[in-house]
């Protein structure tokens, strides 16, 4: 976390905001159950892992000092929505990365809107 970022996350700071959101939304009518928040999280499936606490260790004289792995790397993102007053039920969301388009992903729902 940035450190301007953690010092800006205070009581005051944050009870300013809601005050902002909540005359905003009176001010347009806006009912909290139509307020939403996205999170994505990237997640690295595969090779390449830098993040991995595994130590290796080689005698001095070896002539390779180095461990294969795969470069077979997939990146997901996991999306996650919330209600701001918890009455929606929104499933968390998987995307894979692909080289083609189904067709049914763009079709129009009429119940949608």
């Amino acid at each position: 976390l940035d450190p301007k970022r953690a010092k800006a996350f205070n009581f005051t700071t944050v009870n300013h905001h809601f005050n902002l959101l909540e005359k905003l939304l009176e001010e347009r009518g806006i009912p909290w159950e139509n307020v939403y928040n996205m999170d994505e999280k990237g997640i690295q499936l595969g090779g390449g892992r830098k993040g991995s606490q595994e130590k290796y260790f080689f005698a001095r004289d070896d002539k390779i000092m180095y461990r294969l792995q795969s470069d077979e790397l997939q990146l997901v993102t996991v999306l996650d929505v919330v209600c701001a007053d918890g009455s929606a039920d929104v499933k968390p969301c998987f995307v894979f990365s692909g080289t083609t388009k189904c067709r049914e992903w763009f079709e129009v729902d009429d119940d949608i809107l």
